[in-house]
């Protein structure tokens, strides 16, 4: 009776480990929305990326917790907020704050899954704090070298973009990618999987080879939308976030604002390659028809608009980022939400998806409403943080930011896309204000950047900022 009842509840263990979905989680570095589904650049090339998010929902109003790839990576994968952590730059030390936190890998990992791991999915290799919390992990895929001299010739390290001599094959993406594949054909069945892919393209350097270059000929580049003197209206804070004075006067005049679009857009086109390949491999796998695909962006990134390249703002391109769920019985094929979400919301999320207990430290929203119904009534708003005391919040129509040193930006989205005019202090906007600064701690709740001043030495300075940012 006893051996009976030991097989019976292992058949019944066995049942209910098959009957949860796999997921598959795609997260991509340094992608902002110039996808074709979001419209962020008329010329942009992503039609594979776009056949993957009109599976499922995605999320047009999306933002990350941090412009950065540490804090929003660590934000998203803990479920904590950069100031309950103190992970709030690229600086601060994940490692020493994440070790003891049940993180969404290492959940999984204790609920049965086959927890697996490729590419970049923290801050680096090691960032999450012990290396045990993977059933296996793959690292970073090595790809081409970076030059010693720029391609560009700005002489700003990594900050550098050209075709190179390479096949597709060579790069490190690539290889994730066949990676992914063979995990989704031949990972064992008898548990269900859950798969991290990180892209490490189109973070900077852009190379990629000559023919995704090919793919947009320099003379008919167009250039991000902007405005002359910008920055005119932009509070001190915001104006150092830009750093006018650095990347974006070289770019100008070193002539290559087109180049460097040029090069993005390539790079991006490089990726969007790579999205189609895994879709392929996951539909010729057994996994097709059970696999919950979870697609997102660390963080948005600027291309001259505000005078400002990089991530590190506090604006919309540099918070704005391309999500997507696809949850086979859940979500609708071809479905939009706009609701303003950020990711917090992910990890409850995931969690309800597979049915799997939602730890006690994450206190963010489930976007399970949503994914329902992207029409249905959300309260919430996204809150995207840059450094202790520095956060904006954005909701359906507006984007409130608030420096640590009390100054402020107010965007009306709905007249203003591309966030031209600072409304701050206009008459009549105190109630709005205070509406969306309700969802910004007070300087006493947050938590002290984990390395002092949340930056590295160096960082902003050519070569030396590449450690820092990557």
């Amino acid at each position: 009776m006893t051996r009976l009842f030991a097989l019976l509840l292992l058949l019944h263990s066995v049942a209910a480990a098959q009957s949860k979905p796999d997921v598959l989680f795609i997260a991509v570095d340094d992608l902002n929305d110039w996808t074709s589904y979001l419209g962020g650049h008329p010329q942009t090339k992503t039609p594979n990326i776009d056949r993957l998010v009109a599976r499922g929902t995605a999320f047009t109003n999306s933002h990350c917790a941090a412009p950065a790839c540490n804090p929003s990576r660590a934000a998203l994968m803990s479920g904590l907020r950069p100031w309950q952590t103190g992970i709030y730059t690229n600086g601060d030390p994940a490692q020493d704050v994440l070790k003891d936190v049940v993180t969404i890998n290492r959940h999984f990992l204790a609920n049965g899954y086959n927890t697996l791991g490729g590419g970049k999915i923290y801050h680096g290799y090691g960032s999450e704090g012990r290396s045990d919390s993977w059933t296996k992990w793959e690292g970073l895929f090595p790809s081409i070298q970076e030059h010693e001299e720029n391609m560009n010739g700005l002489g700003r390290g990594h900050f550098d973009w050209g075709a190179v001599d390479a096949k597709p094959t060579d790069m490190g993406d690539y290889k994730a990618t066949d990676w992914a594949i063979n995990q989704l054909k031949t990972a064992p069945t008898d548990k269900p999987l859950f798969l991290a892919l990180g892209y490490i393209k189109p973070h900077l350097p852009w190379y990629v080879p000559k023919e995704y270059y090919d793919r947009f000929p320099l003379a008919e580049i167009k250039l991000p939308v902007t405005k002359e003197h910008d920055l005119d209206d932009i509070p001190k804070a915001g104006v150092r976030m830009a750093g006018p004075e650095g990347d974006h006067a070289a770019v100008v005049k070193g002539d290559q604002w087109k180049k460097g679009v040029q090069a993005y857009l390539a790079t991006i086109s490089f990726l969007d390659d790579q999205v189609g390949r895994l879709l392929d491999g996951l539909d010729q796998s057994p996994r097709k028809d059970k696999t919950v695909i979870v697609w997102w962006t660390d963080h948005g990134w600027n291309l001259g608009e505000k005078e400002h390249w990089r991530k590190f703002a506090l604006w919309e391109e540099t918070t704005r980022t391309s999500m997507a769920i696809i949850a086979p019985g859940v979500t609708k094929p071809g479905t939009t939400c706009t609701a303003p979400v950020d990711y917090v919301n992910m990890y409850p999320t995931i969690c309800e998806l597979t049915g799997l207990p939602v730890p006690e430290h994450v206190k963010g929203a489930s976007l399970m409403p949503l994914l329902k119904d992207p029409a249905a009534k959300w309260d919430g708003v996204a809150v995207c943080t840059h450094g202790k005391g520095n956060h904006a919040v954005r909701d359906a129509n507006w984007r409130y930011i608030r420096y640590a040193d009390g100054t402020e930006e107010l965007y009306d989205h709905s007249k203003d896309p591309y966030e031209w005019t600072n409304l701050a202090g206009e008459v009549g906007m105190s109630e709005i204000k205070a509406k969306l600064g309700a969802s910004i701690p007070a300087t006493a709740a947050e938590v002290k950047p984990t390395s002092g001043d949340g930056k590295k030495k160096g960082e902003g300075k050519g070569k030396k900022k590449k450690k820092a940012e990557e």
